[in-house]
């Protein structure tokens, strides 16, 4: 049998012999024709991606022109600190997720709607990371960039992150309808998520019971949502001092510094906890 070597279609290529790349190292890219280019690095311009391949022969390296429409997939390694980001993620240490995902989310940006990126899947924990932290204008931006991807996840994500922007510009009424408007229950991490939007939006409306309903359905339904846990407690320790629920609210603030004492809430429940504790004069 006669082997069929790759020969790039000359309209599509642009040659630069030797040439450099900014580009991010893949493992193979499949396009929706069935040709796969294996160890290829890709970069983008606008709706275009471009792959650097080797000249038949090995005499030096061109660059191939491909539109997005026509990439199947592409396979990139695992980043090695999306691993350690998932661990820190379970265990509602949002500070180390933010550090772990700074550089990665940034440079990655370009690539993030391409089939096969791990941006996704890192922007996802660092939005969980940047709403347990309270940076509430950050994470609505990320969420925006977050709806480019077309998918159930990321779509619902976004939907539920850009109610920041409503939040931060205390337009309340926004936020309620926006989170109503996705599934209290069984609608993933983007429902979790948009509940504890509707907490907090309720918690300044001073609607303390409806508030509590918002945070416990995120701790009783989206318990492995691990990096809103800890921030949905103090949300509830919130409600409960609003509703005068003493034994509740210090019972919560116990909680969140057992369970979760990596957490950025873990500090403050623990001096909360301290004066609660503390003889009264």
């Amino acid at each position: 049998m006669i082997a069929r070597c790759f020969r790039p279609p000359l309209l599509l290529c642009g040659i630069v012999l030797s040439m450099a790349t900014t580009g991010l190292k893949a493992q193979d890219v499949t396009t929706t024709d069935g040709q796969t280019y294996l160890n290829s690095s890709i970069r983008r311009s606008g709706e275009q991606f471009f792959i650097k391949v080797m000249v038949p022969g090995g005499t030096g390296s061109m660059e191939m022109g491909i539109p997005l429409a026509r990439i199947a997939k592409v396979s990139f390694p695992e980043p090695p600190e999306l691993v350690k980001a998932k661990a820190a993620a379970a265990k509602g240490y949002a500070a180390e997720v933010l550090s772990l995902t700074s550089d990665s989310v940034a440079k990655q940006a370009e690539l993030k709607d391409l089939p096969g990126s791990w941006w996704p899947e890192l922007a996802r924990l660092r939005l969980l990371a940047l709403v347990s932290e309270g940076k509430n204008s950050e994470s609505a931006e990320l969420a925006r960039q977050m709806g480019v991807v077309k998918s159930p996840l990321m779509e619902s994500l976004s939907r539920s992150g850009t109610l920041f922007t409503s939040f931060c510009a205390s337009d309340l009424q926004a936020v309620l309808v926006g989170a109503k408007a996705l599934p209290r229950i069984g609608g993933g991490e983007g429902s979790a998520l948009a509940q504890f939007v509707l907490g907090k939006a309720l918690l300044l409306k001073k609607d303390y019971p409806g508030a509590l309903r918002a945070f416990l359905t995120i701790k009783v339904f989206y318990p492995s949502v691990a990096l809103l846990q800890p921030a949905a407690m103090m949300g509830s320790y919130e409600a409960y001092v609003g509703v005068k629920d003493q034994k509740r609210a210090s019972q919560t603030l116990e909680d969140i510094v057992k369970d979760w004492p990596d957490s950025p809430q873990a500090p403050d429940a623990s001096k909360k906890q301290k004066i609660l504790q503390a003889p009264q004069t």
